[in-house]
């Protein structure tokens, strides 16, 4: 059985007998701050009669807060307990707007280099009722003038491993009549996976973000090793059709993280303008947040500017992701939860997301 909040108009209007109903039962739902602990007994527009059976067996999926942490520049970072399983999720606001950065999985299937989140191992996939029950938990703090507009698919996991339920999401995120999120406004990231990635394509309106990394095929395999099974032609590949066919607005995001004296050079950047070429893409810049063990470093900030620069002069849309959150380990990259005795906890170590959240 499919639980709230990740039921579609359609299933909902199944459910209750009428699209009315669900209508209202949504529009009173995503109204709810702060959320409710229990799903009420009726809601203003729905026949109890109808209501009360639609309860009967259905759980209200949202979860626990076991710990929240903000940092001075207002990022917040969530450790949310779902049954038992932890995971971690970010509110970052700026200007106008908040952007609620959402796990696809509690660990990761994936084994990159400068990513703690191997240290878990892969724990389980999450169900889309606890991808959006994320982004309500957070939006329902979101202040007024900085209302949760955006959600990025970038915490904790790969989502393209967890695709089917990454896409109902996704549809419950931009569905009437709420949240009613715009389809460029949901952005999915991924590491490189290439079959989910052609389906996400085909299937899905979202905004696309791509962990590249690297211009080499040989110097991304060493942070990325998937790139051995999907070399970057390819996944640049299947960007570069679907530009070609798609009939809508798309936003493509290359995220590539900084490596100092690694992928970082005049000669990177030239190579990346090449291979970006017939992609209609927006590059952030992500200097890389230090973790423990992994020989990588951080370039120098003159670096990334000169770096950024020179993409810039080239004519690449292009901006520096520079840390926010970081000492709260709510940065691109510090999204961590540490084993200990009781279980899965909050921790301060650094944890590599897929890409930036922000």
């Amino acid at each position: 059985m499919r639980h709230l909040p990740a039921l579609t108009v359609d299933e909902l209007a199944f459910e209750l007998g009428s699209r009315t109903r669900a209508f209202e039962a949504l529009k009173w739902l995503y109204a709810q701050r702060p959320l409710p602990a229990s799903l009420p007994d009726t809601v203003p527009g729905v026949s109890h009669r109808v209501w009360r059976p639609f309860l009967a067996g259905r759980r209200w999926q949202v979860p626990r807060v076991t710990e929240r942490q903000e940092s001075s520049d207002g990022t917040t970072k969530y450790a949310l307990d779902f049954d038992g399983t932890s995971v971690e999720t970010v509110r970052i606001p700026a200007k106008g707007r908040s952007t609620i950065c959402v796990s696809s999985q509690a660990g990761c299937t994936r084994r990159c280099t400068f990513c703690a989140t191997k240290e878990l191992g892969f724990i389980r996939q999450l169900k889309a009722e606890e991808m959006v029950g994320q982004y309500l938990l957070a939006r329902s703090e979101a202040p007024p003038d900085a209302p949760a507009t955006n959600v990025v698919f970038m915490g904790m996991g790969e989502p393209f491993d967890n695709l089917d339920e990454v896409l109902r999401a996704v549809d419950c995120l931009t569905q009437s009549p709420a949240p009613q999120l715009r389809h460029v406004a949901v952005t999915v990231s991924t590491s490189g996976v290439l079959p989910g990635l052609k389906r996400f394509l085909a299937e899905s309106k979202a905004s696309l973000a791509l962990s590249l990394n690297a211009t080499t095929d040989e110097v991304r395999a060493q942070v990325m090793p998937q790139t051995k099974t999907w070399p970057i032609a390819s996944l640049l590949g299947a960007l570069r059709e679907d530009a070609v066919r798609r009939r809508f607005r798309r936003d493509y995001f290359i995220e590539y993280v900084l490596f100092g004296g690694l992928n970082d050079t005049d000669a990177d950047a030239d190579r990346l303008v090449a291979l970006l070429e017939g992609i209609p893409s927006r590059v952030n810049l992500i200097p890389y947040n230090p973790y423990p063990g992994t020989g990588l470093t951080t370039p120098s900030a003159e670096r990334v500017n000169a770096f950024h620069a020179r993409l810039v002069q080239r004519g690449l849309l292009t901006m520096v992701r520079w840390p926010r959150g970081r000492e709260i380990a709510a940065a691109c990259g510090q999204l961590v939860l540490s084993k200990d005795s009781s279980g899965f906890s909050p921790s301060t170590s650094p944890t590599v997301a897929s890409a930036s959240c922000g």
